[in-house]
Formats: C-alpha cells, sequence, structure tokens
C-alpha cells in the first residue's frame, strides 16, 4: 500500500505521486502480476471475417505435454458480452463475425506449451458473405451482421430551411486510430478456497467489467472480486472486454490461477480501434461569409459488435455542427455494424471525427470565399451562452471560443527553416467536446474519506489510466485537511463505483465526492478538536478516534434540453514543413489552448495537453488500423502501426485557459480528451495550406501529397 504524504496545493507545480515510482520501473502494471502455481492461457482467432464454424478440432493440442484444457464457444452457449448491447460471445460459437475474433482458448501448465496448443487448435470454417463496405451495409441485399439487421444506431435533427446563396459540398473519412498503450491487456484470475474469483487487470471500470464479466459467464456476482493492477495506457482501448471473461472462464472450470498476457498482435486484434468515418457535408453561406445551412450525412463503421457505436454516434451528432452559428441544420448520423473488427471507445469519443468534418469544411468555405480561415471562423463563431446548433444546449459554464482562438494565435510562430523543396503551411481548428457520460445517464462515483491521528486515507476505485485522478483526490482532499498526510487507497469492486476512467469525468465525478467526504471529515474534526486545529494537533490529539465519511456524487443532472453536464473547448494551431518532393511532413510547432475550468495539478494538465496533441498528429499523419476489402486487419504489430516517436514530436505549446466552471466541484471539469479532438483537423488544415491539396482523409500518408511543386518551381 502507498505511503502517506502531504499532498500540494490545488494548483501548484509539484511532481506527481506516481512518478518517481514509474521512472525508477517499481511501478506494477498488469504485465508483471503473477499468482502461485498459475496456469496459462492463450487464444485462437478467426483468420477470416465471415464464416460459419463447422468443427474445431482439439486433439493434437491435448497431446502437447503440459496441456490441461481447450475452451469453445460450445462450453459456453448462448452467453453475450457488450458494456452497451449485449451481442458478443465470450468466445464465438456456430459463426465468426470478424477476422481476430476469439474462438477457443488454449490453457497449459508453461506459456510455451500454451501457445503451442493454440497453434495445433484446427478450426474448420466455411466462408460466409462479409459485409465490409459500411457504406453499402443498410443496402436491402446487404447480409444482416447485427442481430436484428446492420443498424447499430441512427441520430436525426432537423431545424429550419434556410439557404444560403453560395453552397460547397465536400467528404471527409478518417481511419482506424489504435489506442496504441505500451503495456498491453493482461491479467491473474484466482479461485479462492471460499469459492470466490479474484481477477486482476489493468481496465478503467472494474465495475463495469464485473457486471459483464458475471453476467455473460452466468456467476452470481458476489462470487467474482475485481481488483485493478497498475495500467500502462488506456485511452479508451480498455473500456471493452478482451481477456477478462476468458481469465475468470479458466479459473472456474481449471480450479487453478489462470494467467494471460497478449501479444502485441493480440492485442490489436482483441481491442477497438477509432470508429472510421465517411461523411458528405453541404455548407452554404452568404456572399460575405455568413453561415446559414448545414447538411451533414455520417456513416460511422462500428464492426462486428456494438461496443460503443451508440453513444460515439451521439457525441458525433451532437457536435458536427461544432462552435458555430448555422440558421439551418439538417444532420444524420448513422452507426452500422459490418464484419470488419469492432470499433469503440477511443479518445476523443466521436468529437474528434465531428471536428475533422466540420472544420474542413469551413477550411474548404474559406477557399472557395478567397476568405482568411480565421476572419471565416471569427465571423461565424458562437458567442458564450449561445445556443448549439445540434442541441440547443447553451454554451455555458466554458470559456468563449473566441478566447479559446485568441490564445492559441497569440503564441508566437516557430522560426522558418524551409529547405528547397519545402513549403510551411500553417492550420487552426476549434473543437469542442462534453466532459461526463450526459445523455441523461446516471454519472455516480464514490469516495470514502478516512481520518486517524496518522493521516488520511482516500478510498476510491477510479482508475489511474495516468490521467492523475489519483494526485487529483490526493489534492482535493489535502484543501479540507491541510498538512495532513494523505493517500489514495484502490479499492477492488466490493467498494461501490467510481464510474470509469471515460469521458473526461473523474475529476468532476470523483473529485466532486472526494471534496464532499474530506469536508464532512473536517466538520467532524473541527468539532472535535476546535477549528484551530494543525496537523500536529491532529496527530497528537487524535488518538485512537477515526473520522469516517464516504459519499456519493453524481454532478449536475443532463437530460434532453441540456444533455452534457460541461465543455470542453479547445483550440490548435499547427505549422508544418511539407517536403514537396517526398510527401514527408514534419511538424514545426503545435500549439493547443483548451478552457480547463479550475487547473488542479498543472503537471497533469500540460501532460495531458502535449500528449492528446501528439496522439492527433499521429493520427492525422500515420496512425492507422488497415483492414482489406475482405475485412482482414493486416497492421499485426507497431512495426506496421506507425506511431510518433520522439524524433516526431514537435515543439509543442500547451496554454491552459482558467475558466471556473460555476456547477462543478472547485470550478474544474475534465480536460484529457480535448487535445485529441483539434489536433488532427489542424495538421490537416495546415498540409492543405502547404500544398494546395484538398487533404480529404486522414491519416493523409506522404503518397497523397508528395509531387506538389514549390514556389520557387512556380
Amino acid at each position: 500500500m502507498a505511503t502517506r504524504s502531504v499532498p500540494a496545493a490545488i494548483g501548484a507545480t509539484a511532481i506527481r505521486i506516481d512518478a518517481i515510482d514509474k521512472l525508477r520501473g517499481r511501478f506494477r502494471y498488469a504485465t508483471h502480476v503473477h499468482a502461485a502455481a498459475e496456469l496459462h492461457a492463450m487464444t485462437v482467432r478467426s483468420p477470416v471475417a465471415s464464416a460459419r464454424i463447422d468443427r474445431i478440432d482439439t486433439t493434437s493440442a491435448m497431446r502437447v505435454p503440459g496441456a490441461v484444457m481447450v475452451l469453445t464457444g460450445a462450453d459456453i452457449p448462448g452467453r453475450r458480452l457488450g458494456s452497451k448491447v449485449a451481442d458478443q460471445p465470450v468466445l464465438a460459437h456456430e459463426q465468426v463475425r470478424h477476422h481476430g475474433e476469439a474462438v477457443a482458448l488454449a490453457i497449459a501448465e508453461t506459456p510455451q506449451a500454451a501457445r503451442r496448443m493454440a497453434e495445433l487448435i484446427t478450426v474448420q470454417l466455411t466462408g460466409l458473405p462479409a459485409v465490409t463496405d459500411p457504406e453499402l451495409a443498410l443496402d436491402w441485399s446487404a447480409p444482416a451482421v447485427g442481430p436484428d439487421g446492420n443498424l447499430v444506431a441512427q441520430h436525426q435533427t432537423r431545424r429550419g430551411n434556410a439557404r444560403g446563396e453560395i453552397a460547397v459540398a465536400c467528404r471527409w473519412s478518417t481511419g482506424r486510430q489504435d489506442a496504441a498503450f505500451l503495456a498491453p491487456e493482461a491479467g491473474v484470475a484466482v479461485p479462492r478456497p471460499d469459492g470466490t474469483i479474484h481477477l486482476t487487470i489493468a481496465t478503467q471500470d472494474i465495475h463495469t467489467d464485473h457486471a459483464q464479466v458475471t453476467h455473460a459467464l452466468g456467476i452470481e456476482p458476489s462470487r467474482l472480486v475485481v481488483h485493478n493492477s497498475g495500467v500502462g495506457g488506456a485511452f479508451g482501448g480498455r473500456e471493452d472486454i478482451t481477456l477478462q471473461a476468458h481469465l475468470v472462464l479458466a479459473a472456474v472450470r481449471t480450479g487453478r490461477p489462470v494467467r494471460m498476457i497478449y501479444t502485441r498482435a493480440e492485442s490489436l486484434a482483441a481491442h477497438p480501434s477509432r470508429h472510421p468515418m465517411t461523411t458528405d457535408v453541404e455548407l452554404t453561406c452568404r456572399p460575405d461569409g455568413e453561415f446559414v445551412s448545414l447538411r451533414v450525412r455520417t456513416v460511422l463503421d462500428g464492426g462486428a459488435y456494438a461496443s460503443t457505436s451508440a453513444p460515439v454516434s451521439a457525441i458525433v451528432h451532437d457536435f458536427s455542427a461544432g462552435l458555430y452559428r448555422f440558421a439551418a441544420v439538417d444532420i444524420t448520423t448513422s452507426a452500422v455494424y459490418t464484419n470488419n473488427p469492432p470499433a469503440g471507445a477511443m479518445r476523443g469519443f466521436g468529437a474528434t471525427q465531428a471536428c475533422f468534418l466540420i472544420e474542413s469544411t469551413v477550411d474548404a468555405v474559406a477557399a472557395e470565399l478567397g476568405r482568411d480561415p480565421v476572419a471565416l471562423r471569427r465571423q461565424n463563431l458562437l458567442r458564450a451562452g449561445e445556443p448549439l446548433a445540434t442541441t440547443g444546449q447553451p454554451l455555458t459554464g466554458c470559456a468563449d471560443p473566441r478566447d479559446v482562438l485568441d490564445a492559441a494565435l497569440a503564441v508566437p510562430a516557430p522560426d522558418v527553416r524551409l529547405g528547397t523543396t519545402h513549403r510551411r503551411g500553417v492550420g487552426v481548428a476549434l473543437g469542442i467536446k462534453s466532459a461526463g457520460l450526459g445523455h441523461g445517464k446516471p454519472d455516480p462515483a464514490t469516495v470514502a474519506v478516512t481520518l486517524t491521528a496518522e493521516g488520511a486515507d482516500v478510498e476510491s476505485s477510479a482508475a489511474e489510466v495516468g490521467q492523475g485522478v489519483t494526485e487529483v483526490l490526493m489534492r482535493v482532499v489535502g484543501a479540507q485537511l491541510p498538512g495532513v498526510p494523505v493517500r489514495v487507497v484502490s479499492t477492488p469492486t466490493t467498494f461501490p463505483t467510481a464510474g470509469g476512467s471515460k469521458a473526461s469525468r473523474q475529476t468532476m465525478a470523483s473529485g466532486g465526492a472526494a471534496h464532499r467526504a474530506s469536508a464532512e471529515v473536517r466538520r467532524q474534526l473541527d468539532e472535535l478538536l476546535g477549528r484551530g486545529w494543525t496537523a500536529a494537533t491532529v496527530a497528537a490529539d487524535l488518538g485512537s478516534r477515526t473520522l469516517r465519511h464516504q459519499v456519493t456524487y453524481d454532478g449536475p443532472a443532463t437530460d434532453s434540453a441540456r444533455p452534457h453536464k460541461a465543455f470542453q473547448l479547445m483550440a490548435h494551431r499547427v505549422t508544418v514543413d511539407v517536403d514537396t518532393v517526398t510527401g514527408q511532413v514534419e511538424v514545426a510547432q503545435a500549439v493547443c489552448a483548451q478552457d480547463c475550468g479550475r487547473v488542479i495539478d498543472p503537471i497533469s494538465v500540460r501532460g495531458q495537453l502535449v500528449g492528446g496533441t501528439v496522439q492527433g498528429i499521429g493520427f492525422a499523419l500515420w496512425e492507422e488500423r488497415k483492414v482489406d476489402a475482405a475485412g482482414i486487419q493486416t497492421t499485426a504489430g507497431f512495426g506496421d502501426y506507425l506511431l510518433p516517436t520522439a524524433v516526431d514530436v514537435p515543439d509543442v505549446v500547451a496554454v491552459p485557459l482558467e475558466v471556473p466552471h460555476p456547477d462543478l466541484t472547485l470550478g474544474a471539469k475534465g480536460i484529457g480528451e480535448g487535445p485529441l479532438v483539434s489536433s488532427p483537423a489542424a495538421v490537416a488544415a495546415a498540409v492543405r495550406c502547404a500544398t494546395g491539396r484538398p487533404v480529404s482523409r486522414i491519416p493523409l500518408w506522404r503518397a497523397e501529397i508528395s509531387g506538389v511543386r514549390t514556389a520557387r518551381d512556380g
């Protein structure tokens, strides 16, 4: 258990509580977790996108020395997983719906034996027609992939019938970005003599995992206890079930501890990607540049299972008009089933795709009118307090969009260092993303604060995925109990939920609960020791007494009129140098300005703004899990999934704006997704500026922009 320490003050710059252990290699990730006498498991996955399972032959596999058991879908027929829609089998039974779907589980005494077993398991398949083009998925002739057809979710908003004299029509698309966390999925399930199974994994939400696994395996909820290990990155990629159900099933069936650790190829096959998007947009305006109407038709490829397609498509829909004023909107957003690998949560959660479509369209309108893109944006931006064009929710509790844009533009531009074949381009994009679950969904978090003479303990099941929630909880409690040593105790599913570390919500939700719990403990302390107490008098006079208070906090309510708890507003200005012979893009500078509410921990805030911006650069230029026309994912590792490396990271200037939210604890709101919302659109805009090419798709790859003549060539 962590030692207690006196937390830094809110807003003060200090070393994060987990930094030293991570730098020294002492932090315990899921890949480091073991159990005595553990078995090892490995999945067998489908080599095709759509097929009937005729037979699974395990004879040769069971002859491997050390072989223990093979599990297939026949062992758990009819059971389903899914955080929103329970449509995904624990192991494919009778049919596979995507390339890489798990069809069998090999269990052995050693990892090597499990791997050899997996190689020897023979899966006999009969190929079936595959739906791989999302735009054709809703055609009457398309085979049904989903349980009731191929439509996962659809959202429509129509308001007004005005139309401007000038119309600009565009088609935009985005690719299949991966979370690309460095620590692969791993975990251990341990059966205990009392009949319980203790599962230790790296996840974004232990309680949601617990609910899905117990439902899918048909076991009593009280029998399963889920613990979070150290998490080596998440970014939405750990919201879905991967190895959790396999581990628990294996432990139940063998009666022994079972461990799994994915290879990178297995990881890329097992967890969902960002939703690929194709969208057709028409924006009409007056000759003076005033926006009048927006028509959008967006299709998101959800892949073979529903995952989070419904809420992701809702976010795409809500923010498709961005931060701009329109007299009329006609927007339809659809998410569809295909036989491609599943898509799910990814940092930005749909707002990234929405930002790319609207900001790219604004750039196209500026080019059509011969207007400066920044000036055109200023002319049409909403003011603080105005309603969003899609939902009608007023833009409150946040900065004015013009202030965010001005903050990004105020940073000095980088020096010009162009070669003879290079062009420099500058692009700007503004984005908006919600914080919190919203849309009327319950969003509770429970925290307990216990004070003894030794210090304060903060109990919470909030997943620390690197975003800094541990530091936030310590500082929030420390503000109520100044000078008192504090530690955060990570709790399993036997403690009430903190909700998931997703939707940029933990600072608001768990931070709000911690504030209320510690405020009550302080009230009790004032009553007991008098208001003049100090940390020294607490240590000396509290004695054996314990003060404790537990709070469940849900934050401001949301409904159809107010679908979002809070807004993240951000702007990027990106400067690129493009080699017009090779197509190589070098990002010279990226400026990220974001309204952060009140800054609790400046180091974590800067880390979020810089890290999210770099992820956005990667998405705009290189990052894509490639899937061919047959639905086969051809990306198998980081050798062919191109991540930005240290030499690709530019000067990233983080500019946090502090506009405290009046309805949130301490005025602080979630910010984690914002930097990955507008950075890809700004990179694309900068490349358009440098090359004159439309950049209608990201990641853009150098082949799409090579061969552009430089200014010196005429």
